[in-house]
């Protein structure tokens, strides 16, 4: 099973709002700095997660992106599922008929069992774990937080 660079993305990028934010809007030109990332593939990631309710955002000169709900409310498996769909392991497990490979020996497929276990134990890991817990783990780590420097003005 992959996990899509626009999830990992995703996951990055929302970490970076609710760390690096502290609450005031976050512009997307800091998020793809600090994170590396494309400001315009961000600006794609940020639609998918703004339709999922797990952002908003605020237009202006001190506008940019905050977190929807409290970063304990929001799940890394949200954002992957709002990111790239869901998490299915094999394509005769997808929910979509569209997405859905047709097998030819699905009633009596042994191995089904387990994938479609595969698939529950990676849902309820990914759920699990919060933006909050992210953040608290790179408290632990020492990363540091752009918020501290954001009103150093220098004459």
């Amino acid at each position: 099973m992959r996990i899509t660079t626009t999830s990992r993305y995703g996951v990055r990028a929302i970490f970076d709002v609710a760390y690096h934010g502290g609450g005031q809007p976050t512009q997307i030109k800091d998020i793809a700095r600090r994170q590396r990332i494309s400001q315009r593939y961000l600006e794609q990631i940020f639609n998918r997660l703004l339709k999922a309710g797990l952002l908003k955002s605020r237009r202006g000169p001190r506008g940019g992106y905050l977190l929807a709900r409290d970063p304990s409310e929001i799940s890394v498996g949200q954002v992957i599922v709002a990111a790239q769909g869901p998490i299915v392991p094999v394509r005769c497990l997808a929910e979509n008929p569209l997405d859905r490979k047709t097998c030819e020996i699905r009633s009596a497929c042994v191995t089904q069992y387990v994938w479609s276990q595969t698939q529950k134990l990676l849902a309820d890991y990914f759920n699990s774990v919060s933006i909050a817990d992210l953040c608290a783990m790179a408290r632990r780590q020492g990363v540091s937080r752009d918020l501290d420097h954001k009103y150093m003005y220098f004459i």
